[in-house]
C-alpha cells in the first residue's frame, strides 16, 4: 500500500499505486485505516473512559434511598408544645398497636417495619451502623415526606429520557465529539455541586441534569464506536460497549460498600468522569460524521493521522473521499418520520425497546422481594448482566441480529406466562418463579443488549444518533411506567405477568417486519432505507438503479475506489 507515496502529483487517478487501495468488503474510511487497528483501539478505550463512569450516576439511585431503621426524636403538637414519650402508634389494619419509645434500643423487631410514624414528630433520627448518610437520613425522608424520594427518583428518569434524546440531536447536529465532551463536562461540575447541596430542592435540580448528561454521554459514544470499525470488529467493539453497564454497577456497588456515605459516591463518580473529560482532548471526531456533514478536509485528516497510526500510512492530499449531495448531508430527527420505510421501522423499534425496558425494570422491582438485601438482589443482576451481553455479542456475530432478538423476546414472555401456571407460595421461596423470572432476565437483557446495535445499523449516518437517541428515550419511558404497572401486583400476581408476558410475544413477533442488518452496509441516507423494502427482501432488479443498493458489496461498484457511502459497513 505504501509504494509509490513519493509520486503524489498523481494521487487523482484511483489506479495508481500510490493510492491505498479498498479492502475487499471495505467502505472510504476502512479502505484508509482498516477495519481494526492501533488507531481504533485507543480511540475507542478513550472513549470509553469518558462514557462509562457517568452510568454509575444512574445506579447510584439503587444506593441514595436505601432503607433504614430509623426513629422520632422529637415530637410537637400544634401549638407547638412538646409531647414526651412514650407515644402510642396505631395500627388498624393488624388491629394492634405500639407503645413507642426514641433511641436505637427501642427499635422494632419486625423485619418489613423501618420505623413508626409519630403523630407530629418534628425530627427523626436514623441507624448508622451501615449507612452514614443517604438522601433519606439527609432529609428525613420518611413517613409523611417518604414520597419524595419516589419523586426524585421519577424526575431522574425523565432526565434519562431527555438526555438520550439531545444527545441524539446534539451528536448528530454538531458531532459526535461534541456531545461527549459538553455531556462530559457538565456531568462532573453538576456531580460535584450535588454531592454539597443542603437543600432538598435544589438537589433534585442539580441530580436531574446530572443523570441526563450520564446517559447522554454514553448515547453518544456509543455512535462514535459503532461508526469507527467495521466488518466483525464493529460487532466486537460496539457489543463491548453493553458490558459497560455490569461494570458501572460493580463500581457503585464498590463505592456504596466501602464508604457507606452519599456525597462520597458522587464525588467519586465526578472524579472518574473528569478523567475522562480530559483524555477527551486526544480523541478526532468521528470520520463517518465528517463524511455525512460534508467536512472532507478534515475527514481527510483523521484518516490520515489514523493510518499512519495503523502502519499503513497515506497523506491526506492522496485520500479520494465521495461527499454527499446537499440533501443527503442533511437531516434531522423529524425526517425519520417522514419517510414511509423508515417510520415503520423506527415504530416497531421503539416498541421493542419500550418492552425491554419495561420487563427489565418491573422485574428488578420484584428481585428485591425475592433475593434478599438490596446488594445481594443488585449482584446478581450484575452476574446476569455479563453472559446475557456476552451470548448477545456471539448471537450477533454467529447468527444476526432480528432472529436472536425474536426469539430471546419471545422466551421471555414465554417464561413469563409458565410462572402463571405455578401455585405461589408452596414451593421453598418459590424457587420454580424464581428460576423462571431470572431465565426471563438474562433473555431481556441479551434482547437488550442487541437493541443498541440493530438500532443504530438500521439508522441512516444523517440521523443515527437522533434515532438511537429516540429510542434510548422511549426505552426509559418504559423504564418509568413499568413502576406503575408494577403497582397491579397488589390487585392480583398475575396482572403484571400477563402484561409483561403478551408485550414480549408481541415485540419478538413484530420484529419479522424489520430487515435483518447482518452482511449489509449501514445506509448513509434516509434514500437508502427507502430504496429497501419492509422485509428487507431483495426488490426487483429494474426497480433499483445500479448505484442505489444498499445491498451492493464495494467491489461490485465500478470505478469507486476509494468513493463508498460514508457510513457504509460490510458485515460479512
Amino acid at each position: 500500500m505504501g509504494r509509490g507515496r513519493g509520486r503524489g502529483e498523481t494521487g487523482n487517478d484511483e489506479k495508481d499505486p500510490a493510492m491505498p487501495k479498498p479492502a475487499p468488503k471495505g467502505d472510504q474510511v476502512t479502505a484508509v485505516i482498516g477495519e481494526v487497528g492501533r488507531w481504533q483501539l485507543e480511540k475507542i478505550l478513550i472513549v470509553f473512559i469518558a462514557a462509562a463512569p457517568g452510568l454509575a450516576h444512574i445506579f447510584h439511585a439503587g444506593f441514595i434511598t436505601p432503607k433504614q431503621r430509623f426513629w422520632c426524636a422529637q415530637a410537637m403538637d400544634e401549638a407547638g408544645v412538646d409531647i414526651p414519650p412514650p407515644w402510642t402508634v396505631d395500627y388498624p389494619e393488624k388491629n394492634t398497636s405500639y407503645t413507642v419509645y426514641p433511641g436505637m434500643g427501642n427499635l422494632t423487631t419486625e423485619k418489613k417495619l423501618m420505623g413508626h410514624c409519630i403523630p407530629g414528630c418534628m425530627d427523626y433520627d436514623f441507624d448508622h451502623s451501615f449507612w452514614v448518610a443517604t438522601m433519606i437520613t439527609e432529609w428525613d425522608l420518611v413517613c409523611e415526606k417518604s414520597w419524595l424520594k419516589t419523586l426524585a427518583k421519577l424526575l431522574l428518569f425523565t432526565g434519562f429520557a431527555l438526555g438520550s434524546f439531545c444527545s441524539g440531536l446534539v451528536s448528530d447536529r454538531y458531532g459526535r465529539k461534541t456531545a461527549i465532551w459538553i455531556s462530559s463536562i457538565t456531568m462532573v461540575v453538576f456531580g460535584v455541586i450535588t454531592s454539597f447541596v443542603p437543600w432538598y430542592p435544589l438537589f433534585v435540580v442539580t441530580w436531574w441534569i446530572t443523570g441526563t448528561m450520564a446517559i447522554a454521554c454514553y448515547t453518544a459514544a456509543f455512535v462514535w464506536t459503532m461508526e469507527i470499525a467495521a466488518g466483525k470488529w464493529k460487532i466486537y467493539l460496539g457489543m463491548s460497549m453493553n458490558y459497560s453497564w455490569p461494570i458501572c454497577r460493580l463500581i457503585i456497588a464498590g463505592l456504596a460498600w466501602g464508604f457507606r456515605d452519599w456525597h462520597w459516591h458522587l464525588r467519586c463518580i465526578s472524579a472518574l468522569v473528569a478523567v475522562g473529560a480530559v483524555i477527551l482532548f486526544w480523541l478526532p471526531e468521528s470520520p463517518r460524521w465528517l463524511i455525512a456533514r460534508g467536512r472532507m478536509d478534515d475527514a481527510k485528516k483523521v484518516l490520515s493521522d489514523a493510518s499512519k497510526k495503523n502502519g499503513m500510512p497515506v497523506e491526506p492530499e492522496q485520500i479520494m473521499l465521495t461527499p454527499p449531495s446537499a440533501a443527503a448531508s442533511k437531516g434531522g430527527f423529524l425526517d425519520i418520520m417522514r419517510h414511509p420505510t423508515l417510520r415503520v421501522h423506527v415504530l416497531i423499534m421503539y416498541f421493542n425497546w419500550f418492552t425491554t425496558a419495561f420487563i427489565m425494570y418491573g422485574l428488578a422491582l420484584s428481585w428485591q422481594s425475592l433475593t434478599g438485601g438490596l446488594f445481594l438482589n443488585f449482584i446478581i443482576g450484575t452476574i446476569l448482566d455479563f453472559p446475557a451481553k456476552t451470548l448477545a455479542m456471539f448471537m450477533v456475530l454467529k447468527v444476526g441480529r432480528k432472529y436472536p432478538y425474536m426469539i430471546g423476546s419471545t422466551i421471555t414472555g414465554v417464561m413469563f406466562l409458565l410462572t402463571l401456571f405455578i401455585e405461589r407460595d408452596v414451593y421453598p421461596s418459590n424457587w420454580p418463579i424464581v428460576v423462571l423470572a431470572l431465565i426471563g432476565n438474562f433473555t431481556t437483557t441479551m434482547c437488550f443488549a442487541i437493541l443498541y446495535m440493530y438500532t443504530g445499523e438500521l439508522m441512516p449516518t444523517t440521523v443515527r444518533a437522533a434515532g438511537v437517541g429516540s429510542s434510548s428515550l422511549v426505552s426509559k419511558i418504559g423504564g418509568t411506567l413499568s413502576t406503575t404497572v408494577a403497582a397491579l401486583a397488589d390487585i392480583h400476581p398475575a396482572i403484571p405477568t400477563v402484561i409483561f408476558a403478551t408485550m414480549a410475544i408481541i415485540s419478538g413477533a413484530i420484529t419479522f417486519f424489520v430487515p435483518e442488518t447482518m452482511g449489509r452496509k449501514m445506509p448513509e441516507t434516509i434514500d437508502d432505507i427507502e430504496i429497501e423494502p419492509l422485509c428487507g427482501k431483495k426488490l426487483p432488479e429494474k426497480a433499483v438503479s445500479e448505484e442505489n443498493k444498499p445491498w451492493m458489496m464495494p467491489q461490485e461498484k465500478q470505478g469507486l475506489g476509494l468513493h463508498l457511502s460514508p457510513s457504509a459497513v460490510s458485515l460479512g
